[in-house]
C-alpha cells in the first residue's frame, strides 16, 4: 500500500521477495533494495516479510526505546533477532 503513495518516493525501502518485480513497478520513486530483509529511511521502516517484519519491529523497538529493550522483548517472545537488515537469503 505503501508503495502507490508519494511517501515513500525517494526513499529506501523493500518488500516481499515473491511479489519484488510487481510491487517496484507500482512506484519508480522508490529507491528499492532487492537484497534486504527490510529497510529504514528516515520514519519508514519496510519490510520484506513475516520473519523480516519482526526482525524490523525490532529493530524500530531498539531505535525508538533502546537495544536492551528490544533484546528483552526477543527473548519473553522466545524469538531469535536477527539484528543485520542486509542478511536476506530470499533475495
Amino acid at each position: 500500500m505503501l508503495a502507490v503513495t508519494s511517501l515513500i518516493d525517494g526513499k529506501h525501502a523493500t518488500t516481499n521477495k515473491n511479489v519484488f518485480d510487481w510491487v517496484t513497478s507500482l512506484n519508480k520513486n522508490v529507491k528499492w533494495v532487492r537484497q534486504a530483509r527490510w529497510q529504514k529511511d528516515g520514519k519508514f521502516y519496510t519490510s520484506s516479510g513475516v520473519s523480516a517484519g519482526m526482525n524490523m519491529t525490532l529493530d524500530f523497538i531498539a531505535d525508538r526505546f533502546s537495544e536492551e529493550k528490544a533484546q528483552a522483548i526477543a527473548a519473553y517472545a522466545e524469538y531469535r533477532w536477527n539484528r543485520d537488515m542486509n542478511d536476506d537469503p530470499f533475495a
